[in-house]
């Protein structure tokens, strides 16, 4: 039996060793459920993707993993793997499309070679606005991530956007964004609002910050929530359709990236980035012994 393979690709990423890394399995399918969840909290990866071949080499079905659960849909993770499997299976081409299916939607995706490495962007579909927070209820939300209410930016309402996975847009000001820390659970405020993760956002700069359920890792750079700020800015005025703008993420880790998005005037945002291959690798114990 052949080893099973896996890449390590940076997503937002303008050079190798920057942006969000990722974890891609070109092809799990030998893996069980158990023994993704099991291999991505092994790498210790914020996501990792874990691609299923179909009989139409790019039409591929793809499971999402973090270190906690499966998510029906995720941002760099998708682009990651476009991006492998242009460089994988169509090596004279600069242009390439993409289907991955995944347990929430099927997404379409678009890769351009570069001169160093790949540019993934793909379509989030039309961002969906569901509940919208009161002063004193953004302010419980604040409060988690130990800012007070005068570091909540009040000219714009909390809401609820999904393009796949809901966030909860947070507006705060800079000084807040600088100074927040996710300092406990918010699973039963989160389930009130129909909203998966919080994502703090500074309006101004449009830059943002986001943890893990737990608050113990923060995300370096988020693509699934990339698509909703884009359609908040909008829907508030600060860009108009069609115009395509960048979002900031990952300063406070050490590892700044560019977000590109645009919501288009039929509705449907685009998210893209540069992505850098880094590394591949190979498990060496069969994957049937696996979880």
């Amino acid at each position: 039996m052949s080893p099973l393979v896996y890449w390590q690709l940076d997503v937002f990423a303008e050079r190798p060793l920057a942006g969000n890394g990722v974890a891609v399995f070109p092809d799990a399918s030998r893996l069980t459920p158990a023994a993704m969840q099991a291999l991505t909290h092994e790498l210790r990866q914020f996501e990792s993707i874990f691609l299923l071949p179909d009989s139409e080499p790019q039409v591929q079905g793809a499971r999402i993993f973090t270190l906690e659960e499966e998510l029906p849909f995720a941002g760099h993770p998708i682009l990651g793997a476009a991006a492998l499997l242009h460089h994988l299976q169509d090596h004279q081409t600069t242009d390439a499309e993409w289907v991955l299916q995944l347990a929430a939607k099927s997404v379409r995706l678009l890769t351009r070679r570069q001169e160093r490495g790949f540019y993934a962007q793909m379509d989030q579909g039309v961002a969906e606005f569901t509940a919208q927070l009161d002063t004193a209820q953004a302010q419980v939300i604040a409060e988690a991530f130990g800012l007070s209410g005068a570091q909540l930016d009040r000219r714009y309402p909390a809401t609820v956007v999904s393009t796949g996975l809901p966030y909860l847009i947070l507006p705060i000001t800079a000084q807040g964004l600088a100074q927040a820390k996710q300092q406990r659970t918010l699973d039963t405020e989160l389930a009130s609002h129909g909203a998966a993760f919080v994502f703090l956002l500074d309006v101004d700069n449009r830059e943002g910050r986001t943890w893990d359920p737990f608050g113990v890792i923060e995300d370096i750079a988020t693509g699934s929530a990339a698509g909703p700020v884009a359609a908040f800015l909008v829907e508030h005025g600060l860009h108009r359709r069609g115009e395509p703008f960048s979002l900031n993420q990952g300063r406070f880790v050490g590892r700044p990236s560019r977000l590109d998005v645009c919501l288009g005037s039929d509705g449907r945002v685009s998210v893209g980035g540069s992505v850098q291959l880094v590394a591949r690798a190979k498990l060496l114990v069969d994957p049937r012994d696996l979880a």
